[in-house]
């Protein structure tokens, strides 16, 4: 079931409570909950939810890396 939230995105849209798939220079972290715009799809994770995954990032040694887009 989905759940409409009742603070709006900053574009002015609903925004919803719903699973997203977290991804890190191209490893994945599995699924995590997130608030979503319906409006414009803007994804929004608690700051619970991005420390955990910061660490997670660094223990899989991708902290602090650069892309290289050649």
């Amino acid at each position: 079931m989905t759940q409409i939230l009742e603070h709006p995105c900053k574009c002015g849209g609903q925004l919803k409570r719903g699973l997203i798939e977290v991804e890190f220079f191209g490893k994945k972290f599995g699924q995590r909950e997130a608030e979503i715009c319906m409006k414009c799809g803007s994804q929004f994770l608690s700051q619970e939810t991005l420390l955990e995954i910061e660490s997670e990032v660094k223990k899989a040694g991708l902290f602090g890396k650069e892309i290289n887009r050649t």
